[in-house]
């Protein structure tokens, strides 16, 4: 392993590979509220160098899950159901607009190929593993295709700060409750506003479909934070019986 200062030219894992095992790792637990991250201690544990251990805390710090304070270094912030809704709250906003944006400026064969292989995989007999990585495959080019064509660069970097987060909360939710399902038919819908060249409709088709997943990110997550319960007291056992 190469020392921790060494610069991070070379290494093996690119930024958004990292970004997205540091969000595990905050997501099981492993990097817990109030915990001060240390660069060199982070760069041992991913065997990376720290320049990309930086840059991927100032990603992450960018959505709200790690804070950066002053003399003291990046720390995990608080992280519950309420800040999930806010961060789907403000990609919603985010990604609408930069739908509108990009409506003039995409190709028709680009979107021509989205919809039909989105209608394909709505059409399969089968939801299996192969069918869920094709449907997050599709749903990635969606989003890039968006990102890619929108005419405002600073909202595109806005956009893509959420994609290693909601990559994590694709993970979690894999295609429970047919989510999956329903996320195809909302980019349908996009997609059909997107080829008539209708930018209006297709950012607010965006948004509900962002503020969909958003509902179903909270449902998949309201597990991991549940707060246990205490255990009563004798006296409290007592007054029970």
């Amino acid at each position: 392993m190469r020392p921790a200062s060494e610069s991070s030219s070379a290494d093996p894992i690119y930024k958004p590979d990292l970004v997205r095992r540091m969000l595990v790792a905050i997501f099981a637990g492993k990097l817990k509220a109030g915990e001060r991250l240390r660069e060199v201690e982070l760069a041992d544990q991913f065997g990376v160098s720290r320049t990309p251990v930086r840059e991927a805390l100032q990603e992450i710090a960018s959505i709200g899950l790690v804070e950066l304070k002053p003399n003291c270094g990046a720390v995990v912030a608080a992280f519950g159901l309420r800040e999930v809704q806010e961060i789907y709250e403000v990609r919603a906003l985010l990604e609408g607009e930069a739908t509108r944006l990009a409506c003039p400026q995409l190709r028709a064969s680009d979107v021509q190929d989205l919809l039909v292989e989105s209608q394909g995989l709505l059409q399969a007999a089968r939801r299996g593993r192969d069918w869920t990585e094709q449907a997050w495959r599709v749903d990635r080019r969606l989003h890039a295709l968006i990102a890619g064509h929108c005419s405002n660069r600073r909202l595109a970097r806005e956009v893509g700060h959420y994609t290693g987060f909601v990559q994590i909360i694709r993970e979690t939710l894999g295609n429970r409750d047919r989510v999956q399902d329903t996320a195809i038919t909302e980019h349908l819908e996009i997609l059909k506003a997107l080829r008539l060249g209708q930018p209006a409709a297709a950012a607010e088709a965006m948004q509900r479909h962002v503020q969909s997943a958003g509902l179903a990110a909270m449902e998949a997550l309201r597990p991991n934070f549940a707060v246990a319960k205490p255990p009563a007291s004798k006296a409290g056992r007592a007054r029970a019986a």
